[in-house]
């Protein structure tokens, strides 16, 4: 591990350099294999990250602090480091950025973007604030919003929530060595997604073992937040349009695995 980034592990674990060096020696024994499943909210990622985590030797974790529903999430290096002796799954609605960057080194992460069509999240953001919860680090929404109309709950979301997700795919392009999967790939050819995931992994899971861990999920997949792809067709097209002009800003990235082409 270069010395920058013990560095950084050292100062946000509050452990000496020499410690984390130790620690790191120690566990290098035996390749451990970690996923951080980097999602937009209502995308598949709880079903995706429970079959990863059926995986013979993988459990699920949670690589986040301890923060409110309306705080913006980060990696915590303290936890991190902990979880380090395992193989496992993590689903966080992380962006990519200089600690996420830090953290994917430090820690040996494979990261994986998992997407979904751009039209599609704003119906499964209107339901989810209808039968589950306004607080959420995409927008400050307030109780009252869930009983507007369809279309002014709607244009909110374009106008409030939606620069979140176009601000969270951006970062992501820019993570060199990212896996991206999308929403179909998740929801409907798991098995193939997940040997996509672990394509470069310390170990080797035949499609049976795959497509067992992937069952053993399936009784989690009928949550009431998993939308029906392409119903975001229904939008208005000033809310399309919208949407569309956030794309234009970035000229030079391609936006097609979210929809927009």
């Amino acid at each position: 591990m270069a010395n920058g980034i013990m560095n950084i592990v050292a100062a946000q674990t509050m452990r000496s350099a020499s410690d984390i060096a130790i620690y790191y020696a120690y566990h290098q024994f035996v390749k451990r294999d970690r996923v951080l499943i980097a999602c937009m909210p209502k995308s598949g990622s709880t079903f995706l990250s429970n079959a990863v985590s059926r995986l013979p030797g993988f459990r699920k974790v949670s690589l986040i602090g301890s923060f409110t529903g309306r705080s913006d999430k980060e990696i915590n290096f303290p936890k991190a480091l902990r979880k380090y002796r395992y193989n496992y799954s993590c689903q966080q609605h992380v962006k990519y950025n200089e600690n996420t960057a830090a953290a994917i080194e430090a820690f040996g992460i494979t990261p994986v973007v998992l997407v979904h069509n751009i039209f599609d999240c704003v119906l499964s953001i209107r339901d989810h604030l209808r039968r589950e919860a306004v607080e959420s680090p995409v927008a400050y929404f307030l109780p009252e919003h869930p009983s507007l109309p369809d279309d002014e709950l709607e244009s909110a979301i374009v106008r409030l929530a939606i620069p979140w997700y176009i601000h969270f795919y951006v970062s992501w392009t820019h993570c060199p060595n990212a896996t991206w999967v999308t929403y179909e790939e998740a929801t409907q050819n798991t098995a193939a997604a997940i040997e996509k995931i672990l394509r470069n992994s310390h170990r080797r899971f035949d499609r049976a073992t795959i497509e067992k861990a992937v069952n053993a999920a399936n009784p989690e997949k009928d949550r009431k937040n998993v939308g029906r792809a392409g119903r975001g067709a229904s939008l208005s097209e000033e809310n399309k349009d919208i949407i569309r002009r956030y794309r234009s800003f970035y000229p030079n990235i391609d936006f097609s695995p979210i929809g927009l082409d």
